[in-house]
């Protein structure tokens, strides 16, 4: 009852503000663009501007990697799955928001992170275990993209080429008017990603292993984006547009077959509208309105031998709106700010697969087609402090979350609905020290990944549901700072963060020895870690940069073979070096090295070599380059990724891609 008397609370004080406003004579005022920033920022939050990566032809999961705490693996070739890492975290604990949108699947967990071309970001946010404005305090930190929010008149075009017959051409083009401006772009990608690979039973000769190009790897990508900003007054209005659609062929890793087509292809929608009111009024700042629709269709074909053995098809409805508002007050204590918010999301999930005998009917053995939902209610508020002309500033992030889901299997004789309700809660509290050189942080932090509605109903075959799954939780504790200052003619900043962070009820997938499973609240786990940085700008033209990252974790299980373990998938031990160094204001370029070490397959910390023998926690050592030209009208970037053809396993386990050049070619103003 409290929680439907609060949500209404909020939803009356907003409305009843915006029409007091709109009735209100008001002044032109400027209206700028302000990304949402939380008070601490240095250890635990970075923002990436255009200017640092628009030039390159590194992809967004590139550009990621080289963030301290940040840990990206993948599947060799575009288009393949993308593990993200924060802090020792599991990707579905990452929250990944588009222009303020949770895109999280609420079926599976994931998310695409290279869905948008890196020429149509305007910037990327990263918070490594806090929320970013409105939502609830996550795990394992957020990524928040900001589509490209231009100011002024410019046509560009860019060309990229690179090995594996890599091809991918991006048009932007820019139209400034007195009350809004206008941005479209448009990008096509196509690669063969037929790079060698070991394969285990060759097709040629099944005895034995052979090195040979993959084959129906391919992939293909085309993407369109418009963004219409208009200003006026006190309001300012943002309409988002974005037409996605893609082709990823599906290899066999085992054997490499020729006969092999099997594909996973997907086209998706995202309209956007942000409504922006800045007023007058004492006690309030302004009003932020913002709602979102996503609609994706994915079809999943397994052939073999020109026999389609399996075609499934996969629809997903995502919605969103959600209510801000901020305010500030001064007084004798120092500023105080609120910022309540109220959001809505609601996510749907259909099913429907065939065979050579027509659609497959659930049998209560097979995996079932499904109709799945879930409706979120969040409610929260976000409440910050400054000392008036002093060092010291403070935040709290309080949220409540109504979550409501539900399944049923849609050819499936008397099938019934299963239902799942519950209510959730996260804290934030974060206290930072501002002196004139150094800067430390100290933040707590409760946060959870809900289930996701697979890990909840299953797939109404072998594979059970567990209504009573209780979400994955975390305390996390971190204490940050950072320092600056000038060595001669030399400056340098050194970079320092301690966190631990104790996890429980970790959502994992258990099968007994019938081969049925589903997934159970089965172990928690102790995670400590540090992170290092240093940066020197030995002149403004050459600078070098140093990161380490280590963590040390510790399992807690019943079962025994998982008991007292490292968490997998996590690389434990991380050191990078770069150089950067500027020739002119031309011509620049950048160096950078990493050693990756300490990782794990499984909750069993087993691993075996390529010799079937036991052998050590994977690593991997990678060396990447970059040269760039940049004037008023042209630019181009040389990128080569594993300058020397380190080899490596990659997020399947499997002999990862080796050594690839691209190269970048732009042109604005034509």
């Amino acid at each position: 009852m409290f929680f439907k008397n609060y949500l209404i609370f909020l939803l009356i004080g907003f409305f009843s503000v915006a029409w007091a406003k709109a009735s209100e004579p008001s002044e032109d005022i400027e209206v700028l663009t302000v990304y949402e920033q939380p008070s601490l920022f240095s250890n635990n939050y970075q923002l990436i501007p255009r200017e640092d990566f628009v030039h390159s032809s590194q992809t967004l999961a590139d550009i990621l990697q080289s963030i301290n705490g940040l840990q990206i693996r993948q599947i060799g070739g575009l288009g393949n799955p993308v593990s993200v890492s924060i802090r020792g975290s599991s990707s579905k604990q990452v929250q990944l928001y588009i222009d303020g949108q949770l895109v999280n699947d609420s079926q599976f967990g994931g998310f695409d992170l290279n869905q948008i071309p890196t020429e149509q970001i305007q910037s990327i946010e990263i918070s490594k275990n806090q929320a970013i404005g409105a939502g609830t305090t996550p795990i394992g930190g957020v990524i928040r993209i900001n589509t490209y929010n231009p100011s002024k008149d410019k046509l560009k075009l860019t060309l990229a080429l690179g090995s594996l017959d890599h091809k991918e051409l991006n048009l932007v083009y820019n139209k400034a008017f007195q009350t809004n401006s206008l941005s479209i772009g448009g990008s096509y990608l196509k690669t063969d990603n037929n790079y060698d690979y070991l394969v285990p039973q060759s097709f040629t000769s099944s005895n034995q292993s052979n090195t040979e190009p993959l084959r129906n790897n391919q992939f293909e990508k085309k993407n369109l984006y418009v963004n219409n900003n208009l200003a006026f007054k006190n309001q300012k209005i943002r309409l988002t547009l974005q037409y996605n659609e893609q082709q990823k062929a599906l290899p066999n890793y085992q054997n490499n077959t020729p006969e092999n087509a099997s594909s996973l292809s997907s086209d998706s929608w995202r309209l956007g509208y942000n409504h922006s009111i800045y007023t007058d009024i004492e006690w309030l700042d302004n009003l932020e309105f913002e709602a979102y629709q996503e609609i994706k269709k994915e079809r999943y074909l397994d052939i073999l031998a020109d026999i389609t053995r399996l075609d499934a098809n996969y629809d997903t409805t995502k919605t969103h709106a959600g209510l801000t508002s901020s305010s500030t007050f001064d007084s004798q204590y120092g500023v105080f700010g609120i910022s309540p918010f109220v959001g809505f999301n609601k996510q749907q999930f259909d099913s429907l697969s065939f065979d050579n005998n027509g659609q497959i009917n659930c049998n209560g053995i097979s995996s079932c087609d499904v109709i799945a939902e879930q409706t979120q209610l969040l409610i929260g508020s976000r409440f910050e402090w400054g000392q008036n002309n002093g060092p010291l500033s403070a935040y709290s992030l309080l949220t409540q979350l109504n979550e409501e889901n539900q399944n049923i299997a849609v050819n499936q004789a008397n099938a019934t609905t299963l239902n799942s309700e519950q209510d959730h809660h996260t804290q934030e509290l974060g206290v930072v020290y501002q002196g004139e050189r150094l800067k430390t942080e100290l933040v707590a932090s409760n946060g959870i990944r809900t289930p996701t509605l697979f890990e909840l109903f299953g797939d109404r075959g072998l594979f059970k549901g567990s209504d009573e799954l209780l979400p994955e939780q975390a305390k996390t504790l971190s204490l940050g700072a950072a320092y600056n200052n000038q060595l001669a003619q030399m400056s340098y900043t050194l970079n320092a963060s301690v966190y631990h962070q104790q996890s429980d009820n970790a959502i994992v997938a258990i099968f007994n020895s019938s081969g049925v499973g589903a997934y159970e609240n089965v172990s928690d786990a102790r995670l400590n870690g540090l992170e290092l940085e240093t940066k020197l700008a030995v002149s403004p033209a050459f600078s070098i940069n140093l990161q380490a990252n280590i963590i040390d974790s510790q399992t807690s299980a019943a079962i025994k073979a998982f008991n007292n373990k490292k968490l997998p998938g996590i690389y434990h031990q991380q050191y990078s070096f770069s150089v950067n160094y500027q020739f002119n204001p031309a011509w620049k370029i950048q160096l950078r090295s990493a050693l990756d070490k300490d990782l794990y397959f499984n909750r069993a910390n087993i691993f075996t070599s390529s010799k079937g023998q036991a052998g050590k926690p994977a690593q991997r050592r990678v060396t990447d380059i970059q040269l760039s030209y940049i004037n008023d009208i042209y630019s181009f970037n040389l990128n080569i990724n594993n300058l020397f053809d380190q080899e490596y396993q990659d997020l399947a386990n499997r002999p990862a891609q080796g050594q690839n050049i691209q190269f970048k070619l732009s042109i604005q103003g034509i």
